[in-house]
């Protein structure tokens, strides 16, 4: 993890909730855990283990782990241990370029919408994102990109678009951390990301497209960097 980051500490896992809202709670923290780094990939997740730190049921915790292992972050290990998922150097430069198709494809329909809303949810994204950098706060700024890329793939207005798009974002959860770990990539994101809320501010179909393209190819190119120094991404 890059210096100076923020870490998470599993005593954050706990859930203090109403009963009927337990479960997705349970599944909202895991997921939260594998993509800050807490539990990355290789790392055995133990039922009873999850049930004392989450403080919630095996049944709970059985129900979070098979919704992970539909979203490909868990996998089944030797004797069926239950473990963080591993992503292969071709695993993410297939998702990767899979994101760069359906990202730049919602852009494009972003800024034919001209929804002046969506300007203002992106321009305040980035607001919080400078200063998420400003700090050098590794995990905040991951989780933050993950929500910025979300906006631009619901308000592109394809449910397709955006169901495809969020599922392919949670399988590189983690490695938002490995690409921003590269050195200065994060002032090289932050500049990206402002390329792309001022192209669709601006109505600029064809900058917006470039900008996301660009951004997306530098993420994947700082992974691998980052996996070349030190032998592997997961």
């Amino acid at each position: 993890m890059a210096e100076g980051a923020e870490t998470v500490d599993v005593e954050d896992l706990r859930i203090d909730a109403n009963p009927t809202l337990v479960r997705e709670h349970a599944l909202t923290k895991l997921r939260s855990a594998i993509a800050s780094g807490l539990y990355p990939p290789g790392k055995r997740l133990v039922e009873r283990e999850l049930c004392e730190v989450l403080g919630v049921s095996r049944t709970s915790v059985r129900e979070a782990l098979r919704q992970l292992q539909a979203e490909g972050l868990i996998e089944a290990g030797p004797r069926r241990n239950i473990m963080v998922a591993r992503v292969s150097l071709e695993d993410a430069r297939d998702i990767y370029d899979l994101r760069a198709l359906i990202e730049t494809e919602a852009v494009r329909r972003v800024v034919e919408r001209k929804d002046p809303e969506v300007v203002k949810r992106l321009q305040a994204m980035m607001k919080d994102i400078r200063r998420i950098v400003r700090k050098k706060d590794v995990p905040a700024l991951a989780e933050q990109a993950g929500a910025f890329y979300e906006e631009i793939l619901v308000a592109s207005g394809s449910r397709i678009i955006a169901e495809t798009g969020k599922q392919l974002l949670k399988r590189v959860s983690y490695l938002r951390l490995t690409a921003m770990s590269g050195p200065q990539r994060l002032d090289q994101g932050m500049s990206e990301w402002e390329r792309i809320v001022d192209a669709v501010a601006a109505g600029d179909s064809a900058g917006a497209v470039e900008a996301v393209r660009d951004h997306i190819v530098n993420s994947r190119d700082s992974i691998f960097a980052v996996a070349e120094r030190e032998g592997a991404v997961g």
